[in-house]
C-alpha cells in the first residue's frame, strides 16, 4: 500500500496547501477539492524517480484536457525553503511554514536582493528596480488576491523556480512559444501538455526538421527583441525542454534558468558598452552550453539566444547524448548553404556575423519551406511573422511591409482586440493555399510586435 502510495501520489497530498501562502497560489484549489484534476497513469521507473525526490514531474487530466503537475523543485529544494523560513523567526521546533512567512521582512525587497544575484534561476539585470513592471501581468490576473498574500505567493516561485510568474509574463495566448499555463494549487502548478519532446522529433524527415528549425530562430529572436520592456535570454535551452504540439508547433516548456535584461533602465545604471550588441563567444568543451551572464547583461541586446539554437540545437556542436549531429543532420546536399549559415551563425568569422547568419537563415528556410510547399502535420498553413519592433504602429505596417508582404505572397493580419475571442483584420489580398500568413501585431493594443521574417 506505500509503494502504491509513493507511485500513485495523491493530488490533494501533493499540493501541501497548508503551507500556503508561502505557495505558488490556489486558483486551481476548487478543481483539486472536486477531483477534476486526475493523475495519468505513468509506469513504474517513473515513479520511483518521483519518490526518490528526484523528479517532481507528473501527467494528468484536469476534465478532458491533457496537463502537467510540476512541484517545481525536488524535495530536498522544498524542504531547504522551509527551513530558511523557519530559520528567519524566533518560532523554534513549533514553527509552521503558513505563519512563519508573514516574519520574514519586506518580501518585495527579498525578491529584488534574489533576483540581483547569479545563483538564483532567474537573474534580472543590469537593475532590479523594474521587478514589479516585469511581474505585472501576475498582478493584474490576480486582483481579487490581497497584495500581502500575492507578494507570498510570488516570493515563494522566486526562490524555487520563476517558471510559473513567466509563463503568465510571456503568456501562450499572445503567442509566445511556451506551455499554457493553468493555474496553481499550494506548491503544485498546473500546465497544458504541450506534447512529445524535440528529442523524439531527431529522425524525423528533414522537411519536418527544417521547420522545427525555423521555429527555433523565430522563437530566439521573440525571446530577444519581442517584449518592449524586457529580453529573455534562456541558459537551458536543451532540446529536451522543447515540446512539439499537436500543430507541430514547437513550446519551451522548461523557463527555470533565464536571464531577463531590462532594455529600460535609467542612464546612470547603463554599463559603458550597452549600446554595443553583445556577441557570445563560442566554446569547445563536447556540447557544453557556456555563456556569460555577467557579459549578456551589459549591453542591451545580446545574440545569446541565437547562439544557443546553431551552436546547441541546429549544428553538429549540439549536445550528443540529447541531439546527436544537431537537428539538421543530414541535410540534403541540395541545401548545403544551410549548414553553412548554421556553421556561421554558430562560430561567426566578425563581431555582427551571428546576428546577420541568423537573419539569412531564417530567409532561407523560409525559402525552402515554401518552394516545398511544407505544412505542419494538421494541414494548418506555415505561420511567418515579420520583424517589427521598431514599427508599431498599424499604419506603419501597411505602408512601409506591403511590398515585403506582397513579394513573400503573403497576407498580414492584425490583432484588433483584446476580447477573449481575437477577431482579426487582414491587409493585403488572401493568396491561394498553399499559403503563408504573416503576423503583424497591432502594438497598440498587444504588448509586442511578433517577429520575424527578413527580407532577401
Amino acid at each position: 500500500m506505500l509503494i502504491r502510495r509513493l507511485l500513485w501520489p495523491s493530488v490533494v497530498d501533493l499540493t501541501e496547501v497548508e503551507k500556503c501562502p508561502a505557495c505558488y497560489g490556489v486558483s486551481l484549489c476548487p478543481a483539486v477539492t472536486r477531483g477534476l484534476i486526475t493523475l495519468h497513469p505513468f509506469g513504474t521507473a517513473t515513479g520511483l524517480l518521483n519518490m526518490l525526490g528526484s523528479k517532481n514531474v507528473l501527467f494528468g487530466m484536469l476534465g478532458s484536457q491533457k496537463v502537467v503537475l510540476k512541484k517545481l523543485g525536488n524535495a530536498e529544494e522544498l524542504e531547504q525553503l522551509d527551513k530558511v523560513i523557519c530559520d528567519n523567526t524566533d518560532l523554534g521546533s513549533s514553527c509552521h511554514v503558513n505563519e512563519a512567512v508573514w516574519k520574514q521582512g519586506d518580501l518585495l525587497q527579498s525578491m529584488r536582493e534574489h533576483v540581483a544575484s547569479q545563483d538564483g534561476s532567474l537573474f534580472l539585470c543590469p537593475a532590479v528596480a523594474n521587478l514589479e513592471h516585469l511581474f505585472s501581468n501576475v498582478f493584474d490576473k490576480n486582483k481579487d488576491i490581497s497584495t500581502k498574500v500575492l507578494h507570498a505567493n510570488i516570493w515563494t516561485s522566486v526562490m524555487i523556480n520563476p517558471e510559473p510568474l513567466l509563463l503568465q509574463v510571456l503568456q501562450e495566448q499572445d503567442g509566445w512559444p511556451v506551455a499554457k499555463y493553468v493555474g496553481a494549487c499550494g506548491r503544485v502548478v498546473v500546465e497544458e501538455y504541450a506534447g512529445e519532446m524535440l528529442t523524439s522529433y531527431h529522425n524525423a524527415p528533414w522537411l519536418q526538421r527544417a521547420y522545427f528549425a525555423y521555429q527555433l530562430l523565430i522563437a530566439a529572436h521573440n525571446f530577444t527583441d519581442s517584449h518592449p520592456y524586457f529580453g529573455f535570454y534562456l541558459t537551458d535551452m536543451s532540446a529536451d525542454n522543447i515540446a512539439v504540439d499537436a500543430q507541430g508547433r514547437l513550446r519551451f516548456v522548461d523557463l527555470e534558468n533565464v536571464i531577463v535584461l531590462d532594455r529600460n533602465v535609467p542612464d546612470e545604471d547603463k554599463p559603458l558598452s550597452w549600446n554595443i550588441p553583445h556577441v557570445s563567444e563560442s566554446f569547445d568543451c563536447n556540447g557544453c552550453f557556456a555563456f556569460s551572464a555577467a557579459d549578456i547583461c551589459s549591453h542591451s541586446r545580446s545574440d545569446h539566444n541565437f547562439y544557443a539554437v546553431c551552436q546547441h540545437l541546429l549544428g553538429p556542436q549540439a549536445a550528443p547524448a540529447i541531439i546527436p549531429g544537431g537537428l539538421l543532420h543530414d541535410t540534403p546536399p541540395a541545401h548545403a548553404s544551410i549548414l553553412e549559415l548554421v556553421q556561421e551563425c554558430s562560430e561567426p568569422m566578425n563581431s555582427s556575423g551571428r546576428f546577420r547568419a541568423a537573419q539569412d537563415l531564417t530567409a532561407l528556410l523560409a525559402k525552402v519551406l515554401r518552394q516545398h510547399s511544407f505544412t505542419a502535420a494538421s494541414g494548418a498553413p506555415l505561420i511567418f511573422s515579420l520583424s517589427l519592433a521598431q514599427k508599431c504602429r498599424r499604419d506603419k505596417i501597411t505602408l512601409q511591409t506591403m511590398q515585403l508582404i506582397m513579394k513573400h505572397g503573403c497576407t498580414v493580419v492584425a490583432h484588433k482586440t483584446k476580447q477573449q475571442s481575437p477577431q482579426w483584420k487582414t491587409f493585403a489580398p488572401p493568396v491561394p493555399k498553399p499559403k503563408v500568413i504573416l503576423i503583424a501585431q497591432d502594438c497598440q493594443l498587444k504588448k509586442y510586435c511578433a517577429p520575424c521574417i527578413y527580407e532577401d
